[in-house]
């Protein structure tokens, strides 16, 4: 007797013709039970590809965007085997009406540089990317940002050239100035493109001390300095800038990483209660650092400078 894939064969006298009629019905149990097997994978594979389909949203009119001209590319940092390549990248103003935005998309000119707003900028086969204006001008806008290795959104814009143009929107951030007469902020890297225009913004209209701290690995992945120098010139009772590096020891600027003791180091306001801090940085850098300003008695969100509503 021999079995074969759920078969049971007897041979006897005529051994050879019932041998191989049970080797035939078990080859044709064996195809139909791969059949099945195929077949049920094909089924599988349907519905599954038809439910990621139907969960897929598609995307809203008012994050398609509208042409956004480059007119300038300036290289702030060249690449080098220590540190990556900064831009700064000049679009002008979408010339479009205001009705062509819609849903929580404005026009670029309604970017609010005080309040932590973005412009938008609508990477092809990816989602939109948020962007801090490093600067706005009358009919422009300066966009700075680094260069990441196989970076999608970095590599897209480093690879535009004057005169091409780019699908993009501003946005609001949704918040609000929370009152304090003190500012500290806090930037990590090249979080300055967001912490600088705030710190601008917050001089320009005279009612509170700022304080920036800007921690970098080391000097040379730091710039505008000479613009940050002549706000403190600008404003020499009102503005303070301190540089952290955490890899290089540099006379005048302070060595190390963040931490609660080096915050209350730098931030120490004649009023605590007035303090407002903003931090720059990773969603992980940004929730440390709000717990250690916590630690040393500035329990967020009563002292965000820019609760989000």
């Amino acid at each position: 007797m021999a079995h074969h894939q759920g078969v049971t064969c007897s041979f006897g006298a005529s051994a050879g013709f019932l041998k191989s009629s049970c080797l035939l019905a078990a080859t044709l149990t064996f195809d139909f039970q791969q059949s099945t097997t195929s077949l049920a994978a094909a089924v599988i594979s349907i519905m599954t590809t038809h439910t990621e389909d139907s969960t897929k949203k598609e995307t809203p009119s008012w994050a398609l965007g509208v042409p956004t001209k480059l007119i300038r590319k300036v290289n702030i940092i060249p690449e080098a085997p220590d540190h990556l390549p900064v831009h700064t990248l000049t679009f002008a103003f979408p010339d479009v009406n205001h009705e062509n935005f819609t849903g929580p998309a404005v026009h670029h000119s309604h970017v609010r540089l005080d309040m932590g707003d973005v412009v938008k900028m609508v990477i092809p086969g990816y989602k939109p990317k948020s962007y801090s204006i490093s600067d706005l001008r009358e009919n422009e806008f300066d966009v700075t940002f680094k260069v990441y290795p196989n970076g999608r959104a970095s590599g897209f814009l480093d690879r535009l050239q004057v005169g091409d143009h780019i699908m993009s929107f501003g946005k609001h951030a949704s918040r609000t100035r929370n009152p304090g007469a003190y500012v500290g902020i806090i930037v990590f890297g090249v979080g300055i493109t967001e912490g600088y225009p705030v710190a601008k913004a917050e001089l320009a209209k005279g009612t509170a001390k700022v304080k920036l701290l800007w921690a970098s690995r080391t000097r040379a992945d730091t710039f505008w300095r000479e613009e940050l120098q002549q706000l403190q010139e600008a404003y020499p009772d009102n503005f303070e800038m301190v540089y952290l590096y955490s890899r290089e020891t540099v006379e005048g600027c302070l060595h190390g990483r963040v931490s609660p003791e080096l915050l209350k180091q730098v931030f120490d306001p004649p009023l605590p209660q007035e303090a407002r801090f903003l931090s720059v940085g990773t969603k992980p850098m940004m929730k440390d650092v709000d717990g250690m300003l916590g630690l040393i008695g500035y329990p967020m969100p009563q002292h965000h400078l820019l609760p989000k509503h």
